[in-house]
């Protein structure tokens, strides 16, 4: 037996427990995915009812459309065509709420709503004619202004590969050069992670790697890190989590989030803190006021700043939705239960429900942002969207109550998105030509809800979450090429050695087109 195949029996086991956190995540985040995909036909109508109802027209109508192109057999496609013109008239566009109209009577004559469709059309054409009348100046469209300085060109860290903090300098140095001009490092440490390999294998099982009263701390790697980094001229963000930061509280069944199982029908505590407990957000605010205390240049929220499409319940919750309006949240009004089978449609009080949560969790990332600032006044912040908030964005609102329009409107340097196309691939049934188009077409559609494409932050799987393989230089760089087209930023994810990392670098001529700034005009 060579020496080289000892040294890999050795390290082969080591290897594979590199992988474990991100597989058994992965695994764990596509079979919520597949118990969640509950969205039928109903509750894709109620969905845009509810959104015709707060006045957002142009997503009503969106929502409309496709109960009419993913249900084309269901009782709800002539009312769901109805509800497009009224949507379309509603935002004042009557010459297409006109052709909604006419096309409405010609192909259902002998509808129970025959009558208020003549009535709409009438005022639609009333409307048409006085607007004729009128010399209006065509609206100057609104062009993208581009930021002057450069977007992300990132790394996003699990692990270093070095054994010593000598080893990892060299790798910093090497990623300085191939023009990585962010790192984003990882500062928290859950049950089961592995240490960061220059450390010592003893101590808690659970923390964070910066110093903190209010954690248990495993090793403060952020503050070495960090001024490795910096004297090579690279940004540091610190990636860490929320709702899921509950190191050295984690039986304080009072913080604790729940949830409601929809068998048995009975809440149940579900896994971290209960975003709308103000202990538990003192908790947060406490912990990310010392991560802010250190020199980084931004903070990357988690995903686990998402609440599950039956997550978010409590006495906490309750008094949050009294104090918006709203009544205390019951269970069983938010589902319709179908006869003879265990999954549930959504009401429209759901919809108002995970509106509000989403609120929420966005007030929450709020107040860390304000909090951190208060210790660093010139931090970024970016926030981690799973890829159904750009491609199905009722169902990211329904299943984790994330909504990246939203999220816009509050503010963040950057809007992460997890473009995994492994993942995604076996997801959704694609082929990875196919998911390729799909991620090309999802770094277009997120510049144009955020307004600058580098404020849109592609993340790059380098690893098979199942297999661990690693990704072949080729598979990457052909995807890199497609995403860097849309001017957006990019990162890795994890960062290994290995890497297409000089693809990050090449520059790309923006351009805008004019179907581009017809679809910027009309952006909601």
């Amino acid at each position: 037996m060579s020496k080289n195949f000892k040294i890999f029996r050795v390290f082969l086991p080591l290897i594979f427990l590199i992988f474990a956190l991100l597989i058994l995540s992965a695994k764990a985040e596509a079979g919520a995915r597949e118990q969640t995909r509950l969205v039928s036909d109903t509750g894709q109508f109620n969905y845009g009812k509810f959104l015709l109802k707060n006045k957002e027209f142009a997503h009503a109508e969106r929502e409309f459309l496709r109960v009419i192109v993913r249900f084309p057999d269901s009782p709800l496609v002539e009312e769901a065509e109805l509800k497009i013109g009224i949507a379309r008239f509603r935002a004042k566009k009557y010459a297409l709420a006109k052709i909604s109209f006419e096309s409405f009577l010609s192909k259902y004559k002998d509808s129970e709503f025959s009558r208020e469709v003549n009535f709409a059309l009438l005022k639609t054409g009333k409307f048409l004619r006085e607007k004729a009348k009128k010399k209006e100046t065509p609206p100057e469209l609104k062009r993208i202004k581009l930021r002057e300085k450069k977007g992300m060109r990132a790394v996003q860290v699990l692990l270093f590969e070095g054994r010593t903090i000598g080893q990892v300098r060299r790798e910093i140095r090497e990623l300085k050069k191939s023009g990585v001009d962010t790192i984003i490092l990882r500062v928290f440490h859950n049950k089961g992670d592995r240490r960061y390999h220059f450390l010592s294998k003893e101590g808690a099982l659970t923390g964070v790697y910066f110093k903190t009263k209010h954690a248990p701390l495993i090793a403060d790697v952020l503050g070495k890190i960090l001024n490795i980094a910096h004297s090579e001229g690279i940004r540091v963000f610190a990636w860490m989590t929320t709702r899921y930061a509950d190191y050295g509280i984690e039986d304080r069944a009072d913080l604790a989030c729940l949830g409601y199982d929809l068998e048995r029908r009975a809440l149940y505590r579900c896994k971290g803190l209960d975003v709308f407990n103000e202990r538990a957000l003192k908790h947060l605010e406490n912990l990310y006021r010392d991560l802010a205390a250190y020199d980084i240049d931004g903070i990357l929220f988690q995903d686990d700043l998402v609440l599950r499409h039956n997550e978010g319940f409590g006495k906490s919750a309750d008094a949050f939705f009294i104090r918006k309006g709203a009544t205390g949240i019951i269970p069983e009004d938010l589902y319709i239960r179908s006869e003879g089978s265990t999954k549930v449609q959504y009401t429209e009080n759901f919809w108002r429900w995970v509106e509000l949560k989403n609120k929420r969790l966005l007030e929450v990332a709020a107040r860390l942002k304000r909090v951190a600032r208060g210790e660093n006044p010139d931090l970024e912040f970016a926030i981690n969207f799973m890829y159904e908030s750009v491609i199905s964005p009722t169902n990211a609102l329904a299943w984790l109550s994330q909504d990246l329009r939203m999220a816009r409107k509050v503010g963040f340097d950057y809007y992460s998105i997890m473009a995994y196309h492994r993942q995604m691939g076996k997801e959704l049934g694609k082929s990875r030509g196919e998911v390729f188009l799909m991620i090309k077409k999802m770094a277009r559609e997120a510049a144009l809800v955020v307004g600058d494409p580098e404020q849109v932050l592609m993340k790059i799987q380098t690893i098979d979450w199942d297999s661990g393989e690693r990704l072949s230089r080729t598979e990457l760089t052909s995807l890199v090429r497609g995403v860097r087209g849309a001017g957006v930023s990019i990162a890795f994810v994890p960062y290994r050695r290995g890497l297409p990392l000089a693809e990050l670098t090449k520059s790309v001529k923006q351009r805008v087109s004019k179907e581009h700034l017809a679809l910027q005009k009309n952006r909601p």
